[in-house]
Formats: structure tokens, sequence, C-alpha cells
């Protein structure tokens, strides 16, 4: 894989993909911490609705109860007493139409109470007014009694009446309104009613059906939190008819001050799923996430003798909920969508500044591999790692560079010192082997010279003579220079080891320099001296002064006149430093490896024999010094190189 990949997956790794899970992450618990304060919210809400309605329940059966203990209802219980004996008061019919007149008038006032019944001890209606209206006892009995409604069939309805507490409202579901041969009219409330007693007997009830404007105008005015509608349902398991049916429901057009002709229910899935979780919790929530809606209930109880209950609902899109996080959802993949981009773009252009010199890098390393001289890294990078990576690179190619230098050097050293050390046992062995013939002619030709100078003053005239002793002169001479050269071949084939003692630099350098001053007098060269040094050197004297002298030298032969020749001289790290500068025209490059080869000279025939700069290299080294020969831009640069001291382990051995 690709470093440019690389840095793009750690990038979206290290950076987009926690930033996106961090933001999703405090984003669904930010929504979850928001649900569960709507949740609380709106169950706060529904809650105070419960209340209200409790209230007004509560103040109806107040109502009911107050209405019980009425003077003109008092009045009345002797005669129910006396018909539960089975006997009919004279007074009866007064009586009646005193209660009706008194319920007329009540029901004026209170619009809530629809029906208000005088029942007898066995449920049938003595009394009834409606819309503020008596209905008059047209209805023949057995027991020679008119009533206002048909006589009920039902001797459970008695028996229910008799037990319920006295002195109490109870709240139970009358027949009479919902018998077959009527219209079915169903009331969302119960029946409230209150058993009567006369002398601690049970004489009767009284009935009140109530509708509940009250309790819309509760729902009407509560509040609507999150655009939730509010439904109450009816919680009766016991009872299969009323289980689940929509007391109030304003979209469905249900309340509570209406007459019902049938039961009005919600879709069979909404009611039951919220039935049966509310059957195990009293209040909650219940989503239903196929239609995207939610469902916060809170159970109440609206009759103190019943089981049955109330869920008051709010019924809420969950759209409306989760807008604003689903709008945070868009924004945030709006961002991590641009941080994404913008972040590849940057992965890109920063890992193509990373890439560009680790390729480069690469690329010089094969090209230095491959044996390329001068790949270093130039230029500095911005970024420090590779700005260290690229020094690392140029520190380690200086450094073979310089190595390569260095071995090469001594390379070439150490071959220079088996060229000399060949050659100066070769030279040797031919210097042994010509010296004697040399010699030899040197004495035929001393003993043939003697002899025509006998005869040349006995005859000076002869001619042939004269030529002869002048061509045995230029024998003689050649001799005598070819002896010479053979003496400098022994003297480089011995390598006669220096004699160490310590001598002052200063008149050194001086001395030296006087020896050759009648020749740099005749070139018209100017020797010019610059010593920074003026302690002691450790060497033999003569010898160096024989290398110095030969450099010096070849430094006036390769002057031009009215030039000079710089010498200067420092120590440091206990080594003497000697660079001597001419204004010569230099080496050129094709000899520069042969100027230290014995016999190689580029004077003139006759006029050197080649063995200077070779014989002044064997002194340096052989003092373990370095003798170096560069050209320069004005000439030449010779430099030497010599340890001040020496210790008995660096002397040559015999």
């Amino acid at each position: 894989m690709k470093l440019r990949t690389n840095i793009i997956i750690w990038v979206l790794l290290s950076t987009i993909l926690p930033l996106i899970v961090v933001a999703i992450g405090v984003t669904n618990y930010s929504e979850n911490t928001y649900q569960r304060e709507v949740k609380r919210e709106v169950l706060s809400s529904l809650n105070i609705i419960s209340a209200n309605l409790q209230q007004s329940l509560h103040n109806q059966r107040e109502l009911v109860l107050g209405m019980s203990r009425a003077p003109a209802l008092q009045a009345i219980l002797p005669s129910l007493a006396d018909l539960k004996e089975g006997d009919i008061p004279e007074n009866l019919t007064p009586q009646r139409d005193q209660l009706n007149h008194y319920l007329e008038g009540f029901q004026t006032i209170l619009s809530s109470v629809f029906f208000v019944r005088l029942l007898d001890t066995n449920g049938n209606s003595l009394v009834k007014v409606s819309h503020n209206k008596r209905s008059q006892a047209v209805y023949d009995s057995l027991s020679g009694i008119r009533y206002v409604e048909q006589e009920i069939q039902s001797d459970t309805l008695g028996h229910l009446l008799s037990e319920l507490p006295q002195n109490e409202v109870s709240s139970i579901l009358l027949p009479h309104d919902r018998r077959k041969d009527k219209f079915q009219n169903t009331f969302p409330l119960l029946d409230s009613v209150v058993p009567l007693y006369y002398e601690d007997e049970f004489v009767g009830a009284l009935a009140v059906t109530l509708v509940g404007a009250e309790l819309d105008r509760i729902m009407d005015h509560g509040l609507k939190l999150y655009k939730g509608e509010l439904l109450i349902i009816e919680n009766d398991p016991e009872n299969a008819e009323t289980h689940g049916q929509l007391l109030y429901g304003k979209e469905q057009n249900a309340y509570f001050n209406q007459i019902r002709t049938r039961t009005i229910r919600l879709e069979q899935t909404f009611t039951q799923n919220l039935l049966d979780i509310a059957a195990a919790q009293p209040d909650g929530v219940v989503t239903d996430t196929q239609n995207n809606y939610d469902l916060y209930y809170v159970e109440m109880l609206p009759y103190t003798n019943q089981l049955s209950g109330w869920l008051v609902v709010s019924h809420i899109d969950s759209e409306v909920v989760s807008a604003p996080f689903n709008r945070i959802r868009l924004i945030i993949s709006g961002v991590a969508l641009t941080v994404l981009i913008a972040t590849l773009f940057l992965a890109l252009f920063g890992a193509r500044t990373i890439i560009r010199p680790i390729q480069d890098l690469a690329i010089r390393l094969k090209k230095y591999a491959d044996g390329e001289p001068g790949q270093c890294l130039i230029k500095k990078q911005h970024i420090d790692e590779l700005n260290e990576l690229c020094s690392s690179f140029n520190y380690m190619a200086e450094t073979l560079e310089h190595t390569q230098k260095e071995r090469n050097l001594a390379q070439d050293m150490m071959l220079q010192s088996n060229k000399l050390a060949s050659i100066g046992q070769m030279a040797a062995g031919i210097g042994h082997e010509i010296n004697n013939p040399l010699n030899n002619i040197l004495s035929y030709t001393k003993l043939v010279q003697r002899d025509l100078e006998q005869r040349l003053k006995l005859d000076r005239n002869n001619e042939a003579n004269t030529q002869l002793l002048s061509d045995l002169n230029d024998i003689r001479s050649e001799t005598l220079r070819a002896s010479e050269i053979i003496k400098g071949l022994l003297n480089f084939s011995r390598q006669v080891p220096p004699q160490y003692k310590v001598f002052e630099v200063q008149s050194w350098l001086t001395k030296t320099i006087s020896l050759v001053q009648q020749a740099a007098n005749e070139k018209q060269v100017t020797i010019e001296l610059d010593n920074q040094y003026h302690g002691s050197l450790q060497g033999d004297p003569t010898q160096l002064q024989q290398a110095l002298i030969n450099l010096l030298l070849n430094s006036i032969h390769a002057s031009p006149a009215n030039s000079r020749i710089q010498i200067n001289a420092h120590s440091a790290d206990k080594m003497l430093y000697i660079d001597l500068y001419d204004q010569g025209e230099g080496i050129s490059d094709e000899i520069m490896d042969k100027i230290f080869d014995p016999f190689f000279t580029t004077k003139k025939e006759g006029e050197g024999s080649g063995l200077g700069l070779s014989i002044s290299l064997g002194i340096v080294e052989r003092h373990l010094g370095k003798l170096r020969i560069n050209n320069t831009q004005h000439g030449i640069h010779i430099h030497i190189r010599l340890p001040l001291e020496h210790t008995a382990q660096d002397e040559p051995h015999e």
C-alpha cells in the first residue's frame, strides 16, 4: 500500500471517523436526553389535565350528593318507604310534582345534568327530569303504581342499588337508556347514583346521568405540547363493550358532551398496543415506528367505586420531536462531508508534501547506489523530520564521499609506495650493475686522455689527437652525468631512515629558502615566508630540507618571471602545516596521477631526472607525514603535514 493511501486512511481513522462518531454519539445522547425531557414534560402536562378532570368529576359527585340531601327529595323518602312495603301513599303525586319542580329548576341552573331519576328499590323510575322537563307517569305496573319509564325487569338492579355505600356517590351503568327497545343511546360517563335511606332502611336511589361539558372544556383548553392531539380512552378490561372506546378526541369528533348511538373506537392496532402496555405500566410512552408517532399516556381512575380507568393520551408525531435533531444530523452530515472533502484535499496536499521529498530521496539513493555522484539534497524541507532525513542523507553522502576520497587517496599512496619500493629495488640492482661499467669507462677514458695529452705535448699540431681528446672529454662528461644519475638512483633506493632531532622551524625554513634563492633570482621569482609557528620540530632536518628544496625548485621552474611563491606555516593539533603556493600554469589532469612516479618529468631532456617529487614524497612519508599537490585558480598548492613530535615506536626500523 502506498504512503499516500496510508496517510489518507490514517487521517480518516484518526480525525474524520472519530469526529463523525463523536458528533453522532453526542447528537444521539442529546436526542435521548431531549426525548426524556419531552416525556417528562408531556407526562407532567397530562398529569395536570388528569388532575383537572379528577377535580371536575369530584365536583360533579359533590353536586349529586348535594341533590340527594335537598329538602324536596328528603320529603318523599317516607313515601318511598311505604312503596317498599307495598303500600301506595296518598300524597305520592303531590310529592312527585314538588320534586319535579325542584329538579326542573336545578337542571336549568346546571346544564351538565342530562337525566335525573328517582328510583324505587327495584330500580324503576318514579321521577324523571330531562332537558328541564318532567316525564309523565304513564306506564302501569303490576303493583298499581304508574312509572315514568317502562318497568325494569331485573332482579339484580335492585340488589345492586341496595349494596351501594350509604351517603356516597357511586358510578354504575344503568340499563334505562340502553335497552333494545330504545335507540341504545350511549353516554361517555357512567350514571352517578346515591342510595336513599329512611330510618336506616334502603328505600330507593337518586340517579343522575351527567354529560361532560366541563370535561370537554378542560380537554379543549389542555396544554397541547409539540402539536400533540389529546385523547381519552377508556381502560376497562372486564367490560369488552367499553374497553378501548374513545371518550374524547377532537380529531375524531368525539366528546363527553355527546349522546352516541354507537361506541367510537380508534384503530385496533392503535389502541391494542397502548392498552396492553398500560396494563403493566400506569404511565409512559408507546412508539409506533411503522406509523411514526408516539403515544404519551397517564392512567386515571375517574370513578371511586370502579376499577375501570381512563388513559389520558397525547398523540404526537415523532417527526415533531426529532425534527430539530434531524436538522442537526443533516447539518452534521453536510459539515462532515465538507470536512471530509477538505481533509482529503489537505491530506493529499500533505501527502504530496511528504511523499515528494521521500520519492526524490529514494531516486537519489538509487542513483547514489549506482555510482552517480552529487546526489545530495541541498534544498531544505518545511517538515522537521524530512529536513532531518535529508540532512542525514546529505551527511551520509558527504561522509561516504569523503571516506571514498580518503580511501582512494590511501590506496593511491599505498600504490605509490609499492611502486616506489619496486622501482627502488629495481633501481638499486640496475645502479650497481651500471655503476661498475661506468667506473671502468671513466678509468679507461682517463688513461687514454693522459696518453693523448703526452702526445699533444710532443706534437701540438696533430689535429687528429686534438679531436680525439675533445671526444674523450665529452665521453667523460656524459659518463659523469650518468654516474650522477646512478648515484641519485642509489640514494633513492636506499631510503635512508631519518635521524630524528629537534630543530627550530623558523631557522630551518629560512636556511632552506636561502639555498634556492639564487635559482629564484635567476628566474626573477620572489619567495615570501609567513610563519605562524615559532616552535620546534622533531625530525631529520637534512632530509626534510632536501624534500622542501625539491618542491621549491619545481615551483621556481614552473613560475613565470616577476611572480612570487608564498610559503605559509602554522601548527594545530600537534601538527605542522606548510603550504606552498606558486603562480605557474598548474598541472594538467592527464598527468596529475603520474607526478610522483620516478623518472617522470615535464622538463626538457637533460634538465631533470624525474626523481625530485618521488624523493620528497618518500622523505615526508618516512616522517609519518602527508604530501598533497593540487591545482588552484592561480597555480599550484603544495600542502605538507608533519607531526611535531615522534615516539620511539614511530621511528622506522632498519
